[in-house]
């Protein structure tokens, strides 16, 4: 019963979990601290014990990178934010130069909301997807016959999954520029 409530957690965890829409995100300028506050919690579900998400350092490295725009007067508005949450996301299976291929900073405004909202569907779209295979893969772990070979080999399996999905996101950004013409 503990192994099913802890899979339940999971699949309840992803679930919930949603990255604000463009609408949604503050139309006030921040400075930085804001900022990193607000993303730690729009990200929170991405933490990994022991390491930062995004700190102000990163955020300074991403606007020398051009990955993001300069902020205006040391303040970052909504279009900031939403390119802040695209790469943080990204960078968790993608390398900062494969990001900065795939996601221009020259947008109108306009074009970036509905870049992000498409970005935002697609990750809840994602995390449905996940977390139905999640239950689907480890419904037949809840039972007291399962061994730790079946654990391991379900790990596995989500594991190698999410691997493979990385290598062919790499190989898209590789070759954005050619096949969107």
């Amino acid at each position: 019963m503990a192994k099913e409530k802890i899979i339940q957690d999971w699949g309840q965890a992803l679930e919930n979990y949603k990255v604000p829409q463009w609408e949604e995100l503050p139309k006030l300028s921040l400075y930085m601290d804001q900022v990193i506050g607000l993303m730690e919690e729009y990200l929170s579900i991405y933490e990994k014990t022991g390491e930062k998400l995004i700190t102000p350092s990163m955020v300074n490295n991403y606007v020398k990178l051009g990955v993001i725009p300069k902020p205006e007067k040391k303040r970052y508005n909504r279009v900031h934010l939403a390119y802040l949450i695209m790469v943080c996301i990204l960078k968790q299976v993608l390398s900062i130069s494969m990001i900065q291929k795939m996601l221009p900073i020259t947008l109108e405004e306009k074009e970036l909301a509905l870049l992000f909202n498409a970005f935002q569907e697609s990750q809840k779209q994602a995390f449905n997807n996940v977390t139905d295979s999640v239950y689907t893969a480890f419904k037949h772990l809840n039972n007291e016959e399962a061994t730790a070979t079946d654990y391991f080999a379900s790990f596995a399996q989500t594991a190698l999954t999410g691997n493979i999905y990385k290598i062919i996101s790499a190989m898209i950004a590789e070759n954005i520029n050619t096949i969107s013409k």
